[in-house]
């Protein structure tokens, strides 16, 4: 009957929660598609899934009803960082929604009457049934548990009923995903053949001798780029460069820290507790009142008193001290003899923070307030924080949905700034990010898709400085009259190595060389002594000699490696929502996941309003 109780009491948080959702999504939609009641009409799309629109009512709805879930069932409302994820998880339901149920629809994925009892009490008992009936002194689930449980719902009140019915019906999302991802997964067949290139791919063996010039043997110096090289790289490799879209930009920063004044304000409010607590007749009640520590009165061992007690009489106070940014003194308000060795006491202990007032908030508000204003564009903005001696510091790659700036948390509003209001070399106004006030100018921009060739510079004139080097490399070793790895190294002289490796034909690195897997796959094409010409390799110029090569025999079952071959090709699991009443997050395998988004053509433009 405790288990009952127990049980009770879950069903009883669903049923409020469930309640609430309701309340809040039928009168929330009318309040808001109400213009007569709002003052207006404007209801703008916050994205699209599969061809049809959302709204920003539509996630707000969705947003409100897993808020009002959250609250029920911890009893709080959402913090920022919270709110953020059950943003992130009404989008996840609304994908779940448009995306994943119209193609449940499509292929007639439904989930019976019959099989949501088979899932509730049958032999195919759901996961989230069996946590959830789960008992809490043993953590094993018994189906006599949800049996009787299910008895006693008919003496239930009306809500608990209802809130079992809602419950119920959120175990037919897993269902039908699990149907869904079945398709696929029981299909996925791997020919003999297949399995068999997985074996031999794991099971093959070479050794091999080399001569390897890296690139870095030849100074940058030698090889000159040009801007036409570079993008002409560009232009023939985007696939290689692509990008989400992305903002640069530089601030400054306004720190919003205690004045001198402030500070001498601090310091005589400090010695006026000091003496006042050497006064007091309640030393525990002084300070639970008047300490910024919420643990203002500690016992101690005698051998182990801060320093400024260390020998004193009860009664004493010790001068104040400034620990991490705030004053703290203490005073001895009694001992204890516990034994003849030992004494505890106990002792008050007063902290106060340095506070920032109204009017130094209000003065570094001005600066930074004069500083957005004088400051007309990045040119401008430079030049004052010069003039200044403002650091300006650098953040780049600023995405749409980020929630950080460089080492600044919870700075949404600068991110809103460039999506929504700036453009290259525009100044914002004042923001507002944590203990400080932020000045910031947009820089760039990178749009969706291959990216700008500023963006990706380093990593394009490596690229095209290592095709020129391998050329000349190459060049020279072709001229060399060499039959072996070790005298063609002799021969070519300085930064040329040589080297003896073995490894697997599934490997993709080679000792001493580095990232090769061209140079593995050809190795095992080569029969025994037989050499290939130089050819370049991610970090350098490599020629290749065989010594020799262990090709495994056939063997009569391959299921092992067919069953590898199919996890390969599925992935990982991705979580596709949180589904709003089952506490459970729904998966699937990441290809079909990232598959099925990409011919939804989902448009996110949360960044627009949030």
């Amino acid at each position: 009957m405790a288990l009952i109780g127990t049980l009770r009491n879950k069903m009883g948080k669903i049923v409020v929660g469930a309640i609430m959702v309701t309340m809040v999504a039928f009168i929330g939609t009318d309040l808001i598609g109400n213009s007569t009641l709002l003052g207006g009409g404007d209801n703008p799309d916050i994205g699209e899934m599969a061809g049809e629109s959302i709204s920003n009512t539509q996630f707000q709805n969705k947003v409100d009803e897993l808020s009002y879930n959250f609250a029920i069932n911890t009893g709080r409302n959402p913090l920022q960082q919270e709110t953020d994820q059950i943003r992130n998880q009404a989008w996840n339901a609304l994908i779940l929604e448009k995306v994943y149920e119209k193609q449940f629809e499509e292929l007639g994925i439904v989930v019976t009457n019959n099989e949501l009892v088979d899932m509730v009490q049958g032999s195919n008992i759901s996961p989230q049934i069996m946590q959830f009936f789960a008992d809490p002194q043993t953590g094993q689930f018994s189906k006599e548990n949800v049996t009787a449980f299910l008895g006693s719902l008919q003496q239930a009140p009306p809500q608990q009923r209802n809130s079992w019915i809602s419950f119920e019906q959120s175990l037919v999302p897993s269902r039908k995903l699990e149907k869904y991802a079945n398709l696929f997964t029981k299909t996925n067949y791997v020919t003999k053949y297949e399995a068999k290139d997985e074996y031999i791919s794991q099971n093959a063996n070479a050794t091999i001798d080399y001569m390897y010039v890296p690139f870095l043997s030849v100074s940058d110096e030698e090889i000159s780029v040009t801007d036409k090289e570079l993008q002409a790289y560009l232009n023939n490799h985007e696939s290689e460069f692509q990008r989400e879209e992305t903002r640069n930009m530089v601030y400054v920063l306004f720190d919003i820290a205690p004045s001198s004044a402030d500070s001498v304000i601090v310091a005589g409010e400090v010695a006026d507790f000091q003496a006042s607590l050497a006064q007091a007749t309640n030393d525990s009640s002084f300070v639970s009142i008047n300490s910024d520590d919420p643990y203002p009165f500690i016992t101690y061992y005698e051998d182990n008193l801060p320093l400024s007690l260390q020998g004193q009489e009860v009664g004493f106070v010790s001068e104040p001290e400034i620990v991490n940014g705030a004053y703290e003194f203490y005073k001895l308000s009694r001992k204890d003899e516990i034994t003849a060795d030992s004494v505890l006491y106990r002792v008050a202990k007063m902290k106060k923070e340095f506070f920032v007032s109204d009017e130094t908030i209000n003065e570094v508000y001005r600066q930074a307030d004069l500083f957005a204003a004088s400051a007309g564009n990045l040119e401008e903005f430079r030049k004052l924080a010069e003039e200044q001696g403002l650091t300006v510091r650098e953040a780049n790659r600023i995405g749409k949905n980020a929630q950080r700036v460089g080492p600044m948390s919870e700075a949404r509003s600068l991110v809103l700034w460039l999506y929504n209001e700036a453009s290259t070399g525009s100044v914002s106004d004042v923001k507002e990010v944590g203990d400080r006030y932020v000045v910031a100018a947009m820089t760039s921009e990178q749009e969706k898709g291959a990216a700008n060739l500023d963006e990706v510079r380093n990593q394009v004139e490596r690229k095209v400085r290592n095709e020129k080097k391998a050329q000349t490399i190459i060049s020279k070793l072709n001229g060399l009259d060499a039959a072996d790895v070790e005298s063609m190294a002799v021969a070519y002289g300085d930064g040329a190595k040589t080297g003896t490796a073995d490894f697997q034909l599934f490997s993709n690195s080679i000792t001493g060389v580095g990232y090769a897997p061209e140079a593995i796959g050809l190795s095992f094409a080569l029969e025994e002594e037989e050499m290939t010409q130089a050819f370049g390799v991610q970090d350098g110029v490599i020629v290749v000699k065989l010594i020799a090569k262990d090709i495994p025999t056939d063997v009569d079952d391959y299921s092992s490696f067919a069953l590898q071959v199919s996890r390969q090709r599925l992935g990982q699991n991705a979580m596709v929502a949180d589904f709003p009443l089952s506490y459970f997050r729904l998966f699937v395998p990441r290809n079909i996941d990232e598959t099925l988004k990409e011919f939804a053509e989902i448009e996110d433009m949360r960044y627009k309003f949030f």
